[in-house]
């Protein structure tokens, strides 16, 4: 599991997770696939890249993969379980397929071990194991099953923390993924030499200091006992000689299972902090902080109990007074203030 919930970028996602699978689920090859529904292949990855002999090959596989067993029952069920090619077709019937003479039998796959999950109404991943032998157990197909909420929860951190790394990108400021059962999930170097510097940490481990965590369960109590929507939490500041360290809470929600550290050093040199600039009304930081979760319109609408053209309309509101025009510049600049 923490092979997969350490990915820390979407280029290495596929990588990641074929070295956490093959593992556990030993196979010949895996093949990540990003499709736009109703059925257009986005995005075709073969882990190891060596398991496909040439590109025509992948030509081959593009031109049939809709004859793919599988691949037909997501699209016209809606099933997200986990299956074999097995558990819809004999080996004959198999053999007989377009798509294992142009693709399968020239790669010598055999048999195979899909699963799948949605990143939105139209995306979707699209997992296979492959194996030239042997077919993939019961059980097999169980664990895999097990496996995908991890595998769904590690591709959503990975998103969260590009986006929020293009955010603050230019603000000297670095971001932390942290469970509610207080494991780091996610930290980069920089983030954790912060930690170690002004904590007194020697070396990376998964749980952060004890009073670090009392301060994010005093920060997460205070927000699960408010039914309406809280006001951002004030930072935790920690001096050492003469340098600070601001470390920011963002809450990811009452059903979220993990929430973000913004941490910056030297924080002096931003001369109007988080919780001070008076530009922006109480309601305008609100929806500022359901932004910096990622939340859309909707969401944020529904959490505030108002509708969507009015949370736009806080928006156009909170653009003109920080002078951007996108949702990211506004966190950008909000966090530079």
């Amino acid at each position: 599991m923490e092979t997969i919930h350490g990915i820390n970028s979407l280029a290495q996602y596929p990588s990641g997770i074929y070295s956490a699978l093959k593992d556990i689920l030993p196979c010949d090859a895996m093949c990540y696939n990003e499709i736009a529904l109703p059925g257009l292949l986005k995005s075709w990855i073969m882990e190891p890249a060596e398991a496909l002999p040439g590109h025509l090959l992948k030509e081959s596989f593009l031109h049939h993969y809709t004859e793919h067993p599988v691949f037909l029952h997501y699209t016209r069920s809606g099933d997200l379980n986990s299956y074999r090619i097995s558990d819809f077709l004999s080996r004959q019937q198999f053999h007989d397929l377009a798509l294992y003479n142009e693709y399968y039998r020239k790669s010598s796959v055999e048999y195979q071990l899909a699963t799948c999950f949605l990143l939105g109404p139209k995306r979707m991943v699209g997992i296979t194991l492959d194996r030239h032998c042997t077919d993939f157990s019961e059980e097999d197909r169980l664990f895999l099953d097990l496996l995908r909420p991890h595998l769904v929860q590690a591709y959503y951190n990975v998103e969260k923390l590009e986006l929020m790394k293009g955010i603050i990108e230019t603000g000297g400021k670095e971001l932390l993924f942290v469970s509610r059962t207080g494991q780091v999930r996610l930290a980069s170097d920089d983030a954790w030499r912060m930690i170690s510097k002004y904590f007194h940490i020697k070396h990376f481990q998964h749980y952060l200091p004890d009073v670090l965590n009392s301060w994010i369960a005093h920060e997460r109590a205070r927000l699960d006992d408010i039914d309406d929507v809280p006001s951002p939490p004030a930072p935790l500041v920690v001096n050492k000689d003469s340098q600070k360290l601001t470390v920011r809470f963002l809450w990811g929600g009452k059903s979220a299972g993990q929430d973000m550290l913004l941490i910056e050093e030297d924080p002096e040199v931003i001369t109007t902090g988080l919780l001070v600039d008076k530009q922006l009304t109480d309601r305008e930081y609100e929806v500022l902080a359901f932004l910096s979760q990622g939340k859309t319109n909707s969401e944020i609408g529904q959490a505030l109990l108002i509708s969507p053209l009015t949370v736009k309309k806080h928006l156009e509101h909170i653009y003109s007074k920080l002078g951007v025009h996108s949702r990211s510049a506004a966190l950008a600049r909000f966090y530079q203030r």
